[in-house]
């Protein structure tokens, strides 16, 4: 084995997990949707996910929601956040790809379970037929041993790669009053179970009226949507130190065993 290909198997051991996934990247995701009743603030999800460009397929959606009923008012903190409760969603649990709007869709929940709405239900549209009770319902005396699930649905178009870094995001809009922008971000959706979410019976929601039929419980809607890619980890010093090492330990036997020979 000459020194070049000694180098070559070097760096294919080094490097092997990575070439076998060169689709796949990580993510940064923040999706807002409108609160015309609780502005100054919003309900936004702030997550990562995995993305691989090859097969369209999302895993690891995780993150968290916040409560826009949450908080004082005047709003405390800073935004958009302002002071608002955090409910963390951690099972990504569905998803699927849309050909027609070329792009997939995801979705992760704060309960290992996608049950959320009245029915052990969980889309966008079982929650308006629903009215947006929670799962257990409709009685009240029936919360506190019920689930409490919250969601969050988001959208990842197929254009999305590892070009979109902070000075180049992947970013969506959507305007709910003329009905236009990416209909892939106006089929995103979350739902809001949680103690600081419910309204009586009713979870706060929010969906479009232009793909669903309705906005939601608190006439939410969404409004934007922005992906970055993830930095990737610089290996630190000490590991190219290793790897020369490695490289001239390999050589070094490969000559001994020249010799022998």
């Amino acid at each position: 084995m000459n020194k070049t290909a000694t180098a070559l198997a070097a760096l294919a051991l080094l490097a092997g997990a990575p070439a076998a996934h060169a689709g796949v990247s990580n993510y940064d995701v923040i999706t807002t949707w409108f609160e015309p009743d609780t502005q100054p603030k919003n309900t936004i999800f702030t997550g990562s996910f995995s993305y691989d460009d090859v097969t369209h397929t999302i895993t690891g959606l995780q993150g968290s929601l916040t409560e826009s009923m949450t908080g004082t008012w005047p709003a405390g903190g800073t935004a958009p956040y302002y002071d608002q409760t955090l409910v963390s969603l951690t099972y990504q649990l569905v998803s699927w790809y849309d050909s027609a709007l070329h792009g997939t869709f995801a979705a992760t929940f704060a309960k290992p379970s996608t049950a959320t709405f009245l029915g052990d239900t969980w889309t966008p549209a079982d929650g308006i037929d629903n009215g947006g009770i929670f799962a257990g319902g409709p009685k009240m005396k029936n919360y506190p041993a019920s689930i409490q699930n919250s969601y969050a649905l988001i959208f990842v178009p197929d254009n999305l790669s590892a070009a979109n870094n902070a000075s180049n995001p992947l970013a969506l809009s959507w305007n709910e009053a003329l009905g236009s922008g990416s209909r892939g971000l106006a089929s995103t959706a979350y739902a809001d179970c949680a103690p600081g979410g419910m309204m009586g019976a009713v979870c706060m929601t929010a969906t479009s009226q232009h793909v669903y039929g309705a906005a939601g419980t608190m006439s939410g809607y969404p409004l934007s949507q922005v992906i970055t890619a993830q930095v990737a980890a610089v290996p630190e010093p000490e590991t190219y130190a290793m790897l020369l090492a490695g490289l001239g330990l390999m050589g070094s036997v490969a000559r001994r065993r020249r010799k022998i020979q």
